[in-house]
C-alpha cells in the first residue's frame, strides 16, 4: 500500500496549524451590505476591477444565488454578504444613506474614478485637491456605499496642512489648528465591558 493512502492524507491535512486570521486578510476586514450579492460583484468588478475571491451559496435558497462572496480590491479583502431584514441588516440605500464609507488609495485617481463613473458609479463628492495633499473624491454605488477614491498628490508636514486647512475652513491666523499624521498617533481607548 502506497504511504500516500487516503487515510494519511487526510491526517496529514487535520494535523496542519490552523491560522487563526485566513490567509490574504488582515486584522480588520470591511464587509459590506448589498441588495443583490452577485450585481455588486459585477459593479466592483467593473467599476474598482475586483477579484472574485469565494462565491458562496446557501441551501435554503435557488442555488444560484449568492448569500456570501468576497473580493480583493488591489491588495484589500472586502466581504459582501446581502441585506437580512429580519435580522435588521440593510443596505445603506434601504436606510436612505450610509454611516461610513470605503476608501481606495489608487495609483491614478482620475483614470479609477472615470473607470468607476463608466460602471455605473454616482458622483457624491467631485474630485478636488484636498488639503492633507490628496487628489480625492466620492462615489455612491447602487447598493447606497460610499466609495472615497484617492491618489497622493504631495507630501506635506504638519504645519504645511494646518495652514492649508485654516485657509480651506477659512479660519483666522490666530485659532489654533491641529492635524496629525496617523504614523504619529497612539490612542488609548478604554472599553467598557
Amino acid at each position: 500500500m502506497s504511504k500516500f493512502s487516503f487515510s494519511y492524507i487526510m491526517e496529514h491535512i487535520m494535523s496542519k496549524k490552523v491560522s487563526p486570521i485566513p490567509r490574504g486578510y488582515r486584522t480588520a476586514t470591511t464587509c459590506l451590505t448589498v441588495i443583490d450579492v452577485d450585481s455588486a460583484v459585477a459593479f466592483y468588478q467593473a467599476a474598482f476591477a475586483a477579484e472574485l475571491l469565494t462565491r458562496h451559496t446557501g441551501a435554503d435558497v435557488a442555488e444560484s444565488v449568492a448569500i456570501h462572496a468576497t473580493i480583493r480590491i488591489g491588495n484589500s479583502i472586502i466581504a459582501l454578504n446581502p441585506e437580512a431584514p429580519e435580522l435588521g441588516i440593510f443596505a445603506p440605500v434601504s436606510l436612505g444613506g450610509a454611516a461610513s464609507q470605503t476608501h481606495l488609495y489608487v495609483d491614478d485617481v482620475e483614470a479609477s474614478w472615470n473607470r468607476a463613473v463608466e460602471a455605473g458609479a454616482l458622483v457624491h463628492t467631485p474630485l478636488y485637491n484636498a488639503y492633507w495633499g490628496d487628489r480625492t473624491g466620492m462615489l455612491v454605488d447602487g447598493n447606497g456605499q460610499l466609495w472615497s477614491i484617492a491618489s497622493k498628490v504631495e507630501n506635506l508636514s504638519q504645519q504645511e496642512m494646518a495652514k492649508r486647512a485654516r485657509a480651506d475652513l477659512e479660519m483666522p491666523a490666530d485659532i489654533a489648528v491641529e492635524v496629525a499624521v496617523v504614523e504619529e498617533v497612539v490612542a488609548e481607548v478604554n472599553i467598557a465591558a
